[in-house]
């Protein structure tokens, strides 16, 4: 592992009337498969934990070894595997569907049962005096998806989720393989939903992206982004946002401030990781990057949903939120 630590450098500030009231740091990089294109900061090579940018990379798998087809995965399902959902009833029932095809149920999930992402759907369950579910952990598309490896595989099921699990090998190597970095220089870890997660440099994360979405093999994963970018995350998200305005753009959040965009036409990706972990440092800081590369996405309707004025509770404009960075 190299110790040295990254340069960050100064993304996104908030200023209001001349002043600095806010300031993010981080590492944006601008990579095609061959090289690094542009970068803001230095990561030095420093391994980053992928966090939920992982999943697309680990429903390769499914792909390679025709688990989609033996259980007949919708692309539906497809995107509720590889994206980090709300835990709205859409999500809910597809997360059951694919349980209910490989023959387990919900208690074979190794989740927890949280609050879902969506507030909707919160309120719906403080309505009817519902309790969380694992269904509603934005994690259990993931976990549904281990569990058909392992169903294919005959791994044991009861303790899918860890380290030392064959499943954690297999997913591990083949992370590795899209990210074109050996499995001896990674780090491994638990991420919050009790499945294991690897760590590598920024620019491995984004290589690993542009061999899976931009390879014909794995069509079936990019056509579920691009058809159903709620399935991937659900209202105000992000990711599902850059997707649905974007023109054959694809985005998948992770937590600590990671965010990967892939521009399909152009073969190149934006790999941000914002130090605070602030999730509205990371999509402003990403948007301005897409608008200084000219990348093609419904300008309109992304200002309208992330406005770049500060304003009073009376709709008055009293600041900005600007870049501190140019990658064109």
């Amino acid at each position: 592992m190299n110790d040295k630590e990254p340069n960050y450098a100064k993304l996104i500030k908030y200023e209001r009337n001349g002043l600095c009231e806010q300031l993010h740091y981080g590492i944006i990089l601008h990579i095609n498969r061959n090289k690094i294109l542009n970068k803001i900061g230095e990561d030095n090579n420093y391994p980053f934990y992928h966090r939920s940018c992982m999943k697309p990379l680990q429903y390769s798998v499914l792909i390679d070894l025709c688990i989609d087809k033996l259980f007949n995965l919708s692309l539906e399902e497809t995107a509720v595997c590889s994206g980090s959902h709300a835990g709205d009833i859409e999500h809910q029932e597809l997360v059951l569907s694919i349980l209910k095809k490989i023959n387990l149920s919900e208690n074979n999930l190794l989740c927890p049962a949280i609050a879902p992402l969506s507030q909707k759907e919160i309120k719906r369950l403080n309505r009817e005096n519902l309790p969380f579910r694992k269904i509603h952990n934005n994690c259990s598309g993931k976990h549904s998806a281990m569990l058909a490896i392992c169903k294919y595989k005959n791994y044991d099921i009861s303790n899918y989720n860890e380290i030392n699990h064959p499943l954690t090998e297999l997913i591990t190597n083949k992370v590795c393989e899209l990210c074109e970095i050996s499995p001896k220089e990674i780090v491994k870890t638990k991420d919050g939903c009790t499945l294991p997660v690897i760590a590598t440099p920024l620019y491995n994360l984004g290589k690993g992206f542009l061999n899976l979405f931009c390879n014909s093999k794995y069509e079936k994963i990019k056509n579920a982004f691009l058809n159903h970018p709620f399935l991937i995350g659900g209202d105000n998200r992000f990711d599902t946002d850059i997707i649905k305005n974007g023109k054959g753009i694809i985005a998948k959040a992770g937590a600590g401030g990671l965010c990967v965009v892939v521009n399909l036409k152009k073969e190149e990706a934006l790999v941000i990781k914002v130090t605070d972990s602030n999730t509205t440092a990371r999509a402003y800081s990403l948007i301005f990057a897409m608008k200084q590369l000219k990348w093609d996405f419904n300008e309109e309707e992304i200002n309208c949903l992330y406005s770049p004025f500060i304003k009073t509770q009376k709709a008055e404009i009293i600041g900005e939120i600007l870049p501190c960075f140019n990658i064109g």
